[in-house]
């Protein structure tokens, strides 16, 4: 009892370590994965606000700056400012109203403008909008006489400075703009219009328009390209400083290649989120950062909840496992006890119950099977027997042997009804035996019989035995009906049969139905008529259900072979060249060898074969490079094939192969014909004698031939080319010596001189004596 209980706990275990860890781990992957998705969704979605936001920001300074490039144009160019920039001579109340003009139509009606100048160069003089007509922004100067290129209409952040009493001074934030001319010697612009922006209406008017909420310490800032706060004085130790220290830090480690994104970083001890985009029309750089625990204050809430609920789960789970696996381990605790009373087994040879109660069962199940193998072999052995003695020799079974058959071997067949005999032949059984192993091949061959007899056990009594020669008998009762009504239904029934041995065993059948017998007594007879039709299978195909009318018309032809007359016109084809005919003839041929009996059949595509061998070697005895097939080994492949169709493929493929060598050849040839006439061409131009005729004698071929072949080849005559090579080589002499026409004819074997000059006037456009005039010229030319 205690190793029994043992073993109980031991499985007990492992069904409550399942079953918590079935109910935990969905629960907890699922929160973990919730918590990141809402996370990332949170994060993204506070980024999309907030580049909306800066992108507001982005706009609104976009438009300012448009606005006060827009307002400095106007202003610079009309005619009342011009003569107060560039005039040497201004009456003092001319340039007060105007100041007056400015200060009523362009400060009154922009806020953001703080202040404006008019610089006269001619004179030295800053004229301002501010209470002091002559104010003096010593700021300004300094950044003008610091020889710096200030650049037109762009904006630069700077402070203005306003004394107050003796000794204090008050700033105040711009950004300037210029606009001017030309510059003289001392890089100094010869007039200017300035133009102060107000930085703090800009920082004040984004965080109205934006909503920048200060209660949650959201910051934005904006950075020239200098990397400086715009409109900011940096306290040391202030957010500001800060965020901008590691906005720049960020950025040089990442090198961003968006202008707009966000990322991540503590800040004095806390963590932000810092959102940035660029305003490419002033080179600034908006930074926005966010509290992270006051962006995801919702998600840590959501985190603490999930924390508590699943902390209470799994208190709840590790009490409901205890009560589940108790009752899932109850049935097999109870199937121990029980087991264990009637089975002898050493315990400490198993882990766990499962185990115990595996090995229990194998025993049982090895000593039930060796009864049934005990009784059922012999059972079997007697049956196989016995349908293989009424197939092969039917009149020596008694009606006795028949009785002690159905008692003894469960035999379901009646000696005294008819019957027929149904031949099974697994088609391209060769593969068969190479693709499937012994186990697999009984397993199929087994698979085949269960199928067939559960197909035609409704129909008819029917029993299977395997016989030696690769094929399977199917014995049948059919009563006594009509026989053509009885052919259609087992037809259809074994094409019934056909489809699922190939949907589930991947191999085809085909099936030789016998004619019918009065009585069991005389079936041998139709059993071996119907393993003889299996040859049929060859005319017929693959997957075909053949009975002795199907075949008839085969069997009682009385033609020996197919028309001696096709076979002539099939190699006069071949020994032309004539795919097409071929093809017809050899067609033709099958369709005769179709309607012969088997005998003939295969006599007729041996004699196919042996003509076809034939042809091919008369076909050498006539060509320079002999065809090579290696017919003895076409052969055996070729019988070795299962079909007809199949037999006339292969042959079709030879007869190509065939035609495509010789043509392939041919082609070969006249190539080398062709070349061989180039060849002598070349090597004798200066030859008088040089002509088509020639060339033909020294090859042993008709002129007619040779023309024909190197006209194919090259698309020129003989004659043609032999004008070329000679007109070519007297350029040559023409070009690279002193000699004279005559000379150069003899040289390559002209000797009419008028044919001569036509031939070369037709080809260079002028004559061999304007051709070397033309060239002595060139080359004076040259040296000149």
């Amino acid at each position: 009892m205690r190793s029994n209980h043992k073993i109980q706990r031991s499985y007990f275990r492992k069904i409550y370590q399942w079953v918590i860890l079935a109910m935990l781990l969905p629960l907890i992957l699922f929160a973990l994965i919730a918590l990141v998705k809402v996370e990332q969704a949170v994060l993204d979605n506070e980024y999309q606000s907030n580049k909306k936001i800066l992108y507001q920001v982005k706009y609104n300074i976009n438009l300012m700056d448009d606005m006060i490039v827009n307002s400095i144009l106007s202003m610079y160019y009309k005619p009342e400012i011009m003569p107060l920039i560039f005039s040497q001579h201004i009456e003092f109340a001319d340039m007060l109203r105007e100041m007056n003009k400015i200060k009523t139509s362009i400060i009154g009606t922009n806020p953001f403008i703080h202040s404006i100048y008019l610089y006269n160069g001619s004179t030295k003089t800053y004229y301002t909008t501010q209470d002091n007509l002559l104010f003096q922004d010593l700021n300004f100067e300094a950044l003008m006489q610091s020889k710096q290129d200030i650049p037109k209409l762009k904006p630069l952040p700077r402070k203005i400075e306003y004394r107050i009493g003796n000794d204090k001074k008050r700033y105040e934030n711009v950004v300037t703009y210029l606009m001017y001319d030309f510059k003289d010697a001392s890089n100094q612009p010869d007039g200017a219009l300035i133009v102060n922006a107000s930085t703090e209406w800009l920082l004040s008017n984004i965080k109205d328009i934006n909503m920048v909420d200060e209660k949650r310490r959201d910051k934005i800032i904006i950075m020239d390209d200098h990397a400086e706060i715009v409109g900011n004085d940096l306290e040391k130790g202030s957010l500001e400083e800060s965020l901008k220290a590691v906005y720049l830090r960020d950025m040089n480690e990442q090198a961003p290649s968006e202008k707009t994104g966000y990322f991540t970083e503590n800040i004095q001890g806390e963590k932000y989120l810092i959102t940035y985009t660029f305003v490419d029309k002033m080179n600034w750089t908006l930074v926005k950062a966010q509290l992270y625990d006051e962006v995801f204050q919702k998600i840590n809430t959501l985190k603490y909840t999930l924390i508590s609920i699943i902390c209470g789960i799994i208190l709840l789970a590790m009490m409901t496992s205890i009560l589940i696996s108790r009752r899932i381990y109850k049935p097999i605790g109870n199937l121990v006890h029980v087991v264990s009373k009637g089975t002898e087994l050493d315990r400490a040879l198993v882990q766990d119950e499962i185990s115990y109660l595996n090995k229990a069962y194998q025993i049982s199940i090895d000593q039930l099977n060796q009864y049934k193998i005990e009784k059922q072999s012999d059972r079997e052995i007697l049956k196989t027997y016995f349908l293989r003695k009424l197939l092969v020799d039917s009149r020596s079974v008694t009606k006795d042997e028949f009785a002690k058959a159905a008692v003894e071997s469960g035999v379901g067949l009646t000696q005294a009804e008819p019957g027929l005999v149904c031949i099974v032949k697994i088609d391209d059984y060769d593969q068969f035996e190479q693709l499937f192993s012994h186990l697999d091949r009984d397993l199929c061959m087994f698979g085949i019989i269960n199928i067939t007899l559960e197909i035609f056990s409704a129909y008819c009594q029917v029993e299977a035995v395997e016989m030696k020669n690769d094929h399977i008998a199917f014995i049948m009762n059919i009563g006594d009906p009509d026989e053509a009504s009885m052919v259609s239904e087992v037809t259809k029934l074994w094409s019934k049969a056909q489809s699922y041995i190939s949907q589930y065993f991947k191999v085809s059948v085909s099936i030789f139905i016998s004619d019918t017998c009065d009585n069991l007594h005389s079936l041998t007879e139709k059993y071996y008529v119907a393993l003889n039709n299996s040859v049929y299978r060859l005319i017929f195909g693959k997957g075909c259900i053949l009975t002795n009318r199907l075949i008839q018309a085969n069997t009682d032809n009385a033609q020996v072979g197919y028309s001696a007359a096709l076979e002539k016109k099939w190699g006069d084809s071949l020994r032309s060249g004539n795919a097409a005919s071929a093809e017809e003839a050899l067609n033709k041929i099958f369709d005769e060898i179709y309607k012969l009996n088997y005998n003939n059949a295969v006599l007729s595509v041996m004699k196919l074969v042996n003509t076809l061998q034939e042809t091919t070697e008369e076909m050498n005895r006539n060509r320079l490079e002999p065809l090579h097939n290696n017919f003895n080994l076409f052969s055996k492949q070729l019988f070795n094939m299962g079909t007809l169709q199949e037999q006339h493929d292969q042959i079709m493929q030879i007869c190509r192969n065939v035609m495509s060598k010789v043509e392939r050849t041919e082609n070969d040839k006249h190539a080398i014909i062709a070349s061989t006439v180039m060849e002598f061409i070349q090597a004798d131009y200066a030859n008088t004698e040089m002509c088509l005729q020639y060339v033909a004698d020294k090859l042993n071929l008709s002129p007619k031939h040779v023309s024909k072949i190197f006209n194919h080849q090259y698309d020129r005559s003989v004659a043609d080319y032999i004008n070329e090579v000679r007109l070519e080589k007297a350029v040559d002499w023409l070009q690279n010596s002193n000699r004279s026409i005559k000379e150069i004819l003899l040289k390559i074997g002209v000797e009419n001189e008028s044919y001569f000059y036509k031939l070369f006037k037709k080809k260079y456009g002028v004559t061999p004596k304007e051709y070397v005039l033309n060239k002595n010229i060139k080359e004076t030319r040259q040296m000149n």
